[in-house]
């Protein structure tokens, strides 16, 4: 059980790492596309110049192609694990990938697939 502790707190930890640096630089480039960081500007989000952006040079490219490799790599183990583990509303986790950030979502998916776990190996227990 400690193992799992030490799981779910580092992977807690890793899903408020991954919203607060992503959404940071999300609002670096809002205020540099237009100017301002306001909820209005925030749902006026530029994607395709988001877009360009990220495959503006071969070094960022690089970085995106990976990270959506691995973001696809992630909603498989999303669905399967999710299904054989009878997670509930484990497709929120595949949402929050592609509506806050793949650093946020995944380890926010493996915070709960960790307590479920725990949950699942301390009611054999019993």
């Amino acid at each position: 059980m400690p193992g799992t502790l030490i799981r779910q707190i580092i992977y807690a930890a890793l899903t408020v790492i991954g919203f607060v640096w992503t959404n940071y630089y999300l609002v670096q480039f809002t205020i540099a596309t237009k100017g301002e960081f306001t909820a209005t500007n925030l749902l006026n989000f530029d994607l395709p110049t988001f877009i360009d952006q990220v495959y503006a040079n071969p070094a960022s490219s690089f970085i995106g192609v990976d990270v959506t490799v691995a973001a696809l790599c992630a909603i498989v183990l999303i669905v399967t694990e999710g299904r054989r583990l009878k997670m509930k509303l484990w497709g929120l986790y595949i949402a929050s990938i592609f509506l806050v950030s793949f650093g946020f979502g995944f380890p926010l998916f493996l915070f709960a697939r960790e307590r479920k776990l725990a949950e699942t190996l301390a009611s054999a227990e019993v």
